[in-house]
């Protein structure tokens, strides 16, 4: 038991800070947010509180605490064996030797045992890794989901060109910041194209929302470079009424969100995983015969 207690007492005084861990990515929410692409900062600081009065129960008190979003967690636990031994050299007495755990909103966890003077200052929490909180944002981004528009507007014709496009005021950056202790890292999505999954089998994607198709225009005087045209008809398909001859297609369109990440307080910025949001509208495409007289 003591070679255990020594081995202790002689590694507190190697610790230095540890960065936490960060959990495996996760992708922003997908969602109809009215988010306006401000920068949002969502609970999830962390700040020091005292840790605890040495010669305690070793029972374990909160050295510090997190927001209501997420942050670090620790917790300190006065080692009573440790102070049988005595302080590390040159260090201010009256103090205690404590085990600091402390588990970010990943549940990730680092453990270092320190010396802690009697009113000194709070005891130090890990130094906090910026990717970590980046995903702290990343997880709070609400992100658009696509409204889709065709023209024509009622039913595609087969061998007519069919205009695409979605509702071109989601196509602007979302941002949304987290904060803990000192680090603030602010997560960014920008769209950077829509992929078309027609509901015949094909695809297509386009680099943009598409442009929307004014009626009131001729069609000279406009152009789009995302459309499609059917080859076939959508009858025998699905239909709401049961009946074949209204069958329609399943047209799907994502949109692909680049998301990078910056952060004041901490060295650090890149790219996080690619985001996708999604929605489907069924389409009727109707087949035009021409009669020769």
């Amino acid at each position: 038991m003591r070679r255990l207690v020594v081995a202790l007492a002689v590694g507190a005084v190697m610790v230095v800070g540890v960065p936490l861990v960060g959990s495996s990515p996760a992708y922003g929410g997908v969602g109809a947010g009215d988010n306006s692409g401000g920068t949002v900062t969502v609970g999830a600081s962390a700040g020091a509180s005292g840790a605890g009065t040495p010669g305690g129960t070793g029972s374990g008190s909160p050295v510090s605490t997190s927001g209501g979003g997420g942050g670090t967690v620790c917790t300190d636990t006065v080692l009573t064996l440790n102070n049988a031994l005595g302080p590390p050299p040159g260090a201010t007495l009256p103090g205690s030797w404590y085990s600091i755990t402390c588990t970010d909103s990943g549940g990730a966890s680092t453990t270092e045992t320190l010396w802690i003077s009697q009113g000194s200052a709070p005891a130090p929490v890990p130094p906090v890794a910026p990717y970590t909180v980046a995903l702290d944002a990343d997880r709070s981004l609400q992100l658009p989901r696509p409204a889709l528009s065709f023209d024509p507007p009622l039913a595609a014709v087969v061998n007519l060109p069919t205009w695409l496009w979605i509702d071109p005021d989601l196509w602007h950056p979302f941002s949304v910041s987290a904060t803990v202790g000192g680090v603030t890292a602010t997560a960014t999505a920008v769209p950077v194209s829509v992929a078309w999954d027609m509901g015949d089998g094909a695809s297509l994607s386009c680099p943009g929302p598409g442009a929307v198709y004014r009626p009131a225009l001729s069609p000279s005087a406009q152009q789009t470079d995302c459309a499609y045209t059917y080859t076939m008809s959508s009858a025998g398909q699905p239909s709401a009424d049961g009946n074949p001859n209204d069958g329609s297609f399943a047209v799907t369109a994502s949109v692909v969100w680049d998301v990078s990440w910056t952060a004041t307080g901490a060295p650090g910025g890149g790219a996080l995983p690619s985001v996708e949001t999604s929605s489907t509208a069924r389409l009727r495409v109707l087949q035009i015969e021409s009669v020769n007289g």
